[in-house]
């Protein structure tokens, strides 16, 4: 079954409440759904969420009377009754998820059950090759900034010159697949975005591919590899792994000896490369560029182990992690 998306716009709603809702539906909704965050300009809208006050001027009456979509008015006015969803307004702040969910299942999720969801005509489902003009054309300072998305919508805008990612705000803890695309983001893009935050573009982008199974790996089991620095985990899970890996590629070295010193599945191995190549951080090489040796002696080792521990440790303490 292919991937579609939800297509929901917002008008008159602060950023604080914009993004807090976006967290909360994407939470409730299946992710056999994308959620695509569209400006009320756009032809297809499947949920409006708006500010009650604007609710009644004659611009939002003609796009509801031509269009034909369902709506949830926001108020921040307590409810008189007490209700927290009642007659299509929702009542701030929320106190209980449950009538929102079963708002959203009645008037969203049951309609599209019965009818198919349009895909939105600039997420192609058309997978592209991601290789070296893939990646070099996604870090071009000349594409200053850029729509990332997938199957399922929205991943973020980047900006190449300043170095920065601003994330969908339902997908801060995201993950994507071989259907990760870009295009130049447009004015109406910034919608979908949360901007009151800003992200390294090179930490995010190697977040993402870490934790991302279903990305294929861009690396050779036999090839070698240098890093020009290290990654930084959002995760602290990661981080002693990420810190091992590191130390290694930052020397140059070859996947192979460094998933059998570390004791690491070649797959954590290679996916830790495509990360790095997917964020720009490093390049394939030959063996001569590779410093890293791997002890070929049990005595050798046990010494050299000693050596890495204290060494992660160091860098440990050193960055507080």
């Amino acid at each position: 079954m292919d991937r579609h998306c939800i297509n929901i716009a917002t008008s008159g709603l602060s950023s604080k409440v914009s993004d807090e809702l976006k967290i909360l539906i994407r939470n409730f909704i299946s992710n056999q759904y994308g959620i695509n965050w569209v400006n009320i300009s756009s032809n297809h809208i499947d949920l409006l969420l708006i500010n009650e006050n604007f609710f009644d001027s004659d611009n939002i009456q003609n796009i509801l009377q031509n269009k034909k979509f369902p709506y949830l008015k926001i108020s921040k006015t307590p409810s008189k009754n007490g209700y927290q969803v009642y007659e299509n307004t929702l009542y701030l702040p929320l106190e209980k998820v449950e009538p929102l969910l079963e708002w959203l299942q009645k008037n969203l999720l049951s309609f599209l059950n019965q009818n198919s969801v349009a895909i939105v005509p600039d997420l192609s489902t058309e997978l592209l090759i991601i290789d070296e003009q893939f990646i070099r054309n996604l870090h071009s300072p000349e594409n200053t900034k850029l729509h990332l998305f997938d199957d399922k919508g929205t991943l973020a805008i980047i900006d190449n010159r300043a170095q920065i990612a601003w994330i969908e705000p339902s997908r801060q803890k995201a993950h994507t697949n071989m259907s990760f695309k870009f295009a130049f983001a447009k004015t109406s893009d910034f919608t979908k975005v949360s901007r009151k935050k800003s992200y390294c573009l090179q930490d995010w982008l190697w977040n993402l591919i870490w934790c991302s199974k279903d990305f294929e790996n861009l690396a050779s089991v036999d090839g070698y590899f240098k890093i020009d620095y290290w990654p930084q985990p959002y995760q602290k899970e990661y981080r002693k792994v990420s810190l091992q890996l590191s130390a290694c590629f930052i020397q140059g070295a070859k996947i192979t000896d460094v998933a059998k010193q570390l004791n690491l599945s070649i797959d954590d191995v290679l996916r830790f490369v495509t990360a790095c190549v997917m964020a720009d951080n490093g390049r394939f090489v030959s063996v001569n560029k590779c410093s890293y040796a791997p002890s070929s002696h049990l005595e050798n080792s046990n010494i050299d182990n000693h050596f890495f521990k204290n060494f992660i440790g160091k860098i440990r303490r050193r960055f507080g992690l």
